[in-house]
């Protein structure tokens, strides 16, 4: 009989502890509620509704409108209100980070009007960019080490923009080529691997060429291996990277062009 009562009191302890873990499971998974506003090259600002929390968020796979439809992000319009599935774990900065997030819901079509009470803290962490300032060009890909990013090399470039006065500048830079570019970064891969390619201004045209890094040091390097680079909602990725290549990466657009390099070693 005493055996019995300790395994009815264990049962008990059991099915509290899953009751309690199903409520908080419960309770982490409810949505916040806030207003999305695109911010910068492929960032956003929440405004969290009822509280005027600011924080951004990292964009899941799953975005659905209000018919429970998945979307991408681009479909998401300035203003809307949108219901935030995640873990709960805000990071403590400003402004605030949610990298949790699971799923986005939009529950209200918004005006885009409605951000603009923000436009002073967009313009604070994401200031319009100078119009002179040509783009860069960060590499980011996975190896067995983990996740890797780094700023491609900027050599030759040919550049327009209206300065303060309206009046049109050009600004025309020629380059070696790049197998003669010094302090190339490195990429360290395991294996042949593919390579996003996130420009801060979205070009209109990528191209890429490859050359033998035993080819380093030469001046007319020949005319290299044409390279597949692939678009996909806004990100450019560079396929089948192998080792001991020279990659020359040009993007091109509507104020002219800019081309990138980096060179690609076995880890």
């Amino acid at each position: 009989m005493k055996k019995r009562w300790i395994w009815i009191l264990i049962a008990i302890v059991l099915i509290a502890g899953i009751a309690y873990a199903v409520a908080r499971r419960s309770d982490m998974q409810k949505p916040l509620q806030a207003m999305y506003i695109p911010a910068g090259k492929d960032g956003n600002l929440m405004i969290g509704e009822g509280t005027g929390n600011v924080f951004t968020i990292t964009m899941p796979e799953n975005i659905q409108d209000k018919n429970g439809k998945k979307i991408s992000e681009k479909d998401l319009k300035r203003g809307d209100i949108v219901a935030i599935y995640g873990d709960g774990i805000m990071l403590a900065s400003y402004p605030g980070q949610y990298p949790g997030v699971t799923k986005i819901k939009v529950v209200k079509d918004g005006k885009s009007s409605d951000a603009d009470q923000y436009q002073d803290i967009l313009d604070e962490f994401w200031p319009k960019k100078d119009p002179a300032e040509r783009p860069y060009l960060n590499i980011e890909y996975t190896a067995s080490y983990g996740r890797v990013s780094a700023v491609a090399a900027c050599g030759g470039y040919s550049w327009s923009y209206a300065d303060e006065d309206g009046i049109e500048q050009n600004e025309t830079a020629d380059s070696l080529a790049v197998t003669q570019w010094k302090a190339l970064p490195v990429m360290n891969i395991d294996e042949t691997t593919d390579m996003n390619l996130y420009f801060d201004t979205e070009p209109e045209k990528v191209t890429a060429t490859a050359f033998s890094a035993e080819l380093s040091g030469e001046s007319d390097p020949g005319t290299g291996a044409e390279t597949d680079v692939e678009e996909k909602d806004g990100t450019y990725v560079l396929k089948d990277v192998q080792k001991d290549m020279i990659y020359l990466i040009r993007g091109e657009w509507g104020n002219g062009w800019v081309e990138f390099g980096f060179e690609v070693e076995s880890k």
